[in-house]
C-alpha cells in the first residue's frame, strides 16, 4: 500500500511540474494579447532588468526568472481586490504563489497613453513578490527604493527607452 501511495505522489509531482506553464486567465482577447506582449518584453530583457535593479541576490535572480516563465497572470478587474483601490495595479495573492492578480483596467484608466510600460512594471513587480524578492518593511506605503519596486522601475524605464510605451485596450472581461 505504501508503494502505491509513494508512486502516486511521485507521478502527481511530475505531472504538475510538466503542466506548470505560464497562463493568462480571465482576460478579454485584446487584454490577453497585451499582457503577452508585456511578458515577451520582460522575457527578452530580464537580464538587463535584473542588472539595472542592482543588488538582487543570486537565488532571487534564479527564482525570479523561473517564476516569470511559469506564473499564471489573472485579470481580476471585476473582483473586490481591484475595485476597492482604483490605483492598484496588481497583487501577488494566490494559493502557493502560483498566480498574480492584475488590475488591468486600473492601469489602463490611470495611465492612458503610458499604460503599457506600467503594465510591464506591475507584472515584474508582482512576479518579484511571488519569487520572494526581499522587500522593505514600509513597502506597502507606496513606491520606495526596495528591490521589488526597483525591479518594476527598471522594467518600465527600459520599456520607455525602447519606445514601447502606449495606451492599452480595455479588458472586456471585467
Amino acid at each position: 500500500m505504501r508503494n502505491i501511495l509513494f508512486i502516486t505522489l511521485i507521478f502527481a509531482s511530475f505531472s504538475t511540474q510538466a503542466a506548470n506553464v505560464r497562463k493568462i486567465k480571465h482576460c478579454g482577447n485584446a487584454a490577453e494579447r497585451t499582457i503577452e506582449q508585456a511578458l515577451d518584453f520582460l522575457d527578452n530583457n530580464i537580464n538587463t532588468i535584473i542588472n539595472r535593479t542592482g543588488d538582487l541576490k543570486k537565488g532571487e535572480k534564479k527564482k525570479l526568472k523561473k517564476k516569470l516563465s511559469k506564473l499564471n497572470y489573472k485579470c481580476m478587474d471585476h473582483k473586490r481586490v481591484c475595485r476597492v483601490k482604483p490605483d492598484r495595479g496588481g497583487k501577488d495573492r494566490h494559493l502557493f504563489n502560483q498566480a498574480v492578480v492584475i488590475c488591468y483596467n486600473n492601469i489602463r484608466t490611470i495611465l492612458e497613453d503610458d499604460a503599457f510600460c506600467t503594465l510591464a512594471d506591475v507584472l515584474i513587480h508582482e512576479t518579484g513578490h511571488s519569487a520572494g524578492v526581499k522587500k522593505d518593511s514600509g513597502h506597502n506605503n507606496g513606491p520606495n527604493n526596495d528591490r521589488v519596486y526597483r525591479l518594476g522601475f527598471a522594467a518600465a524605464d527600459l520599456c520607455r527607452e525602447l519606445g514601447l510605451d502606449r495606451s492599452i485596450p480595455r479588458n472586456t472581461n471585467d
